[in-house]
């Protein structure tokens, strides 16, 4: 295993010695329990340790150009090849959080080489913390690997930090989208076996291979949805429809979301995702459960670009999350409104005549939209690692009385919760 330099020694100064496997540099570490010391050292194996390390998950490893590489174990999967290398700390003046691997120049022709041969390369960082030179953690990170071929690699580098890796070891599965778009998922031993030999083939439930079916399934279902939506084309499809529930809401673009929804999973379905609205009152208020795993549930969300996400009732998420370890996405639509004061309240005024208030043909008005321009769809994934990021706001009284609190997603901390995004 790697080199532990002990308190009082040249590393412990600063000074790197010859042969030295370790930055002096004091940055942030994950422990077994999920906490972390920001004043651990980076550390890092070997070539061959890591090999010796990957051969031991996959006892059926074989070796091709000198790299680990596992055949497929039937026709339906694929070969994998592992592209490896050390998480270390980012270097110079960057936080202590921030960590990355260096991608060499070899890795475009690699992953070339490999694709035409119908193998998947598996871009690979490899992150460990043995506090004691012998035990601790270790973490497999695999970043997107077509993004990376595409890219100069005189200074290409794949980023991670300390939150992610804290996440994983919390909860064994961690994954979100950076600012780039790429995703970054961190794996424990066991899922990150399962998860390599659910590419090879093996039929087995792997989460990861799973809900990146389901992801692809709503990116494909909002590529469907227009992108501008005018209001009183909405409330129409909703009458028509005989949705008395929805078209009676003034808050359209919430409810039509919804309904859009639910009318494509009755067009397009799916046994992966169930539209949960008959809900009994024992049960959890959420829009959409995921059958293939127990206590896994999603919701609906629609909000202005740029804010907060508006979240369920705080004592369901609590009870989903924290009592029963499931887990919850929201489905969110990232939008900017046209308000419907600006087109002379033509919305207003056909929806109240439509649902035959004319005595009060303004109801509503100061918060009804024209329209919305959707720019986005995001993916936000809650889970025990990650709800502490969350924040908790208590809605305006209804009738004079108080309302239950309900959780929020703070837009500063949407990029720690984001697994998918679609435009």
């Amino acid at each position: 295993m790697a080199t532990i330099y002990k308190k009082g020694s040249w590393a412990e100064h600063g000074r790197i010695m010859p042969g030295c496997r370790i930055k002096p540099k004091r940055i942030d570490q994950v422990l077994v329990d999920g906490s972390v010391i920001c004043l651990g050292y980076d550390q890092k194996f070997a070539a061959k340790e890591i090999q010796n390390l990957l051969m031991k998950c996959f006892p059926d490893f074989q070796k091709m150009n000198g790299r680990v590489y596992l055949p497929p174990i039937n026709k339906m999967g694929r070969g994998v090849c592992f592209y490896t290398r050390n998480i270390n700390h980012l270097g110079g003046d960057w936080g202590s959080d921030k960590k990355r691997i260096q991608v060499g120049k070899d890795f475009p022709s690699i992953y070339r080489m490999n694709h035409a041969k119908n193998i998947e390369t598996i871009l690979l960082g490899i992150y460990h913390y043995f506090p004691d030179g012998k035990h601790g953690v270790i973490l497999f990170v695999c970043f997107s690997s077509n993004t990376y071929a595409g890219r100069p690699t005189h200074n290409s580098a794949a980023h991670v930090h300390t939150i992610d890796l804290q996440n994983a070891q919390k909860r064994g599965v961690y994954r979100r989208l950076d600012k780039s778009g790429n995703e970054i998922l961190v794996l424990d031993k066991i899922n990150f076996i399962k998860h390599i030999d659910s590419i090879r083939g093996k039929d087995e439930i792997d989460v990861v291979r799973k809900d990146r079916e389901v992801l692809e399934y709503i990116g494909t279902m909002f590529d469907s949805m227009p992108r501008y939506l005018k209001g009183i084309d909405c409330f129409r499809e909703m009458m028509e429809a005989k949705d008395t529930t929805r078209m009676n809401q003034g808050a359209w673009e919430g409810w039509y979301y919804e309904f859009f929804v639910e009318r494509y999973l009755r067009e397009h379905p799916t046994d992966a995702i169930i539209w949960w609205s008959k809900k009994g009152e024992d049960q959890l208020d959420f829009d959409l459960r995921f059958p293939y795993e127990d206590w896994f549930y999603g919701d609906m969300k629609s909000d202005a670009q740029k804010k907060d996400v508006q979240g369920n009732l705080k004592e369901n998420i609590d009870f989903l999350v924290l009592e029963k370890g499931g887990r919850l996405w929201y489905v969110a639509l990232d939008f900017t409104p046209e308000k419907d004061s600006e087109h002379g309240y033509v919305t207003t005024k056909w929806w109240n005549q439509k649902l035959g208030k004319l005595d009060n043909l303004m109801s509503y008005s100061k918060r009804m939209k024209y329209a919305i321009k959707i720019h986005k769809m995001d993916i936000y994934e809650i889970t025990r690692s990650t709800i502490p990021y969350l924040g908790v706001y208590r809605p305006s009284p209804c009738a004079g009385k108080d309302r239950k609190p309900k959780y929020k997603i703070p837009n500063k901390m949407k990029e720690f919760l984001r697994i998918y995004e679609r435009t």
